[in-house]
């Protein structure tokens, strides 16, 4: 009988809940808010739009600490939908993103806890609605030894379990056992080379859909932190052997570049080159949170269970002033599976962000997210467009409120055809800082 777990997310976020962290040191930032919301099409159909309403209450959080003992970020969302009317059931969403190393043995012997949820599509073809989304959640945990080779090497190994679960889709639920061995010299007070072996076993639980492998990973890592410019380059191999014998390999190549060139002006870069998996990506992809979410996180792709090739690039821009806040990012992304069940895709797309002050109480933003994906197996092609504006109001150093309105197409040369949503959502906010 097959077992979705589905308590693996309300369990991480116990072990992160009893986890060491200091009151004195810890910061803990979060949003309550509460809202209506109306939507024309609330499940995309391209020949019988519905209308819904929706009472909305959500949270956000963002937790922080670090100390000689702990370091932790973890960020999260809550948002839950009681629909009034219309044709779906009420809906529970969330998404957790978030990193907790505890020293057991000063500078010796640590534990990491990773965690990674978010909402995916059921079904990659079908237009982003209630009726298609999925809690994905990859958790990952283990030991770390610190050690010196020598006085100029130091060495860190590591052991993880990996648990990888979703709501609808069985053939990607897997247990890995992983593990790791470091070797990192320091050039000088701003960089370092550090050479890395780790091998991993993969046992999925539906072995008629899915094929259990082990996975063998070489690279040396090149990195270097300056006070305006970072950068990170790394160059080896991965190698798979599959239980049925037969096997893959492929070149990994990966490079990633922060650039503040001047106070208001950001830059990053990032690059790929890689054999990877959805698991995988999902723990590559945890990073510093640094504001309380005011959405879910989630994503455009569907997890599979197979092995892919990937080549990526993402570029990003930021503007920070006083009044204006603004950010592009343009992307594109191929997607090679290894296992012929998958379906190739290339996406590229670009997410542009403005904001601005219009006065100490009045904030306006509004956004465009374009996506569009060519599936070249099945020849076809899919475009996702976004749009958004937003009037917001601050009426104190904790309450706020927001009238939002989102936009979204989706043009399909396939099955589902082409459908349109508007969604108009009135917000009332409290944050605690």
């Amino acid at each position: 009988m097959r077992n979705r777990r589905k308590g693996l997310p309300a369990a991480c976020v116990a072990v992160l809940a009893v986890a060491p962290l200091h009151a004195h040191a810890v910061r803990v930032d979060y949003a309550v808010d509460a809202g209506v919301e109306r939507n024309d099409n609330v499940l995309m159909s391209s020949t019988d739009p519905t209308e819904s309403s929706a009472l909305r209450a959500g949270v956000g959080f963002v937790v922080a600490e670090e100390t000689s003992t702990v370091q932790a970020n973890i960020g999260g969302r809550f948002d839950y939908w009681n629909y009034v009317d219309g044709p779906q059931s009420n809906t529970f969403e969330t998404s957790l993103s978030g990193r907790l190393n505890w020293f057991f043995v000063p500078e010796t012997l640590s534990f990491t806890i990773e965690d990674s949820l978010e909402m995916r599509p059921i079904d990659r073809f079908a237009p982003d609605s209630v009726d298609n989304r999925q809690r994905v959640n990859v958790l990952s945990l283990g030991p770390n030894l610190h050690f010196n080779w020598s006085q100029a090497v130091r060495g860190r190994a590591e052991v993880r379990w990996i648990d990888s679960s979703a709501e609808e889709e069985d053939e990607f639920e897997s247990q890995r056992v992983s593990a790791a061995l470091h070797a990192i010299r320091a050039l000088d007070q701003t960089s370092s080379v550090t050479l890395s072996l780790r091998g991993q076993d993969v046992d999925f639980d539906n072995d008629l859909t899915a094929r259990d492998y082990r996975r063998y990973d070489g690279y040396v890592r090149y990195q270097k932190q300056l006070v305006r410019l970072g950068f990170a380059f790394d160059a080896g191999y991965t190698w798979v052997d599959y239980a049925d014998g037969s096997s893959a390999s492929h070149p990994m190549l990966r490079g990633q570049l922060d650039w503040q060139f001047s106070p208001r002006n950001a830059l990053s870069l990032g690059l790929a080159h890689q054999l990877t998996d959805s698991s995988d990506s999902a723990l590559q992809g945890i990073g510093a949170v640094t504001e309380v979410p005011d959405s879910l996180s989630s994503a455009t792709s569907a997890v599979d269970a197979s092995v892919y090739e990937e080549d990526r690039i993402d570029l990003t821009y930021a503007y920070r002033h006083e009044r204006v806040d603004f950010t592009i990012g343009p992307y594109y992304e191929r997607v090679d599976y290894v296992d012929p069940t998958g379906f190739d895709e290339t996406r590229r797309g670009v997410v542009l962000q403005l904001s601005y002050r219009l006065s100490q109480t009045w904030d306006l933003r509004t956004f465009a997210d374009v996506a569009r994906s060519n599936f070249t197996d099945l020849g076809l092609r899919t475009e996702d467009k976004r749009f958004g504006l937003g009037l917001s109001r601050t009426w104190s150093r904790h309450w706020s409120s927001a009238l939002d309105y989102l936009h979204y197409r989706r043009d399909d040369e396939g099955p589902f055809g082409d459908s349109r949503q508007n969604v108009w959502y009135l917000t009332v906010t409290y944050r605690n800082r």
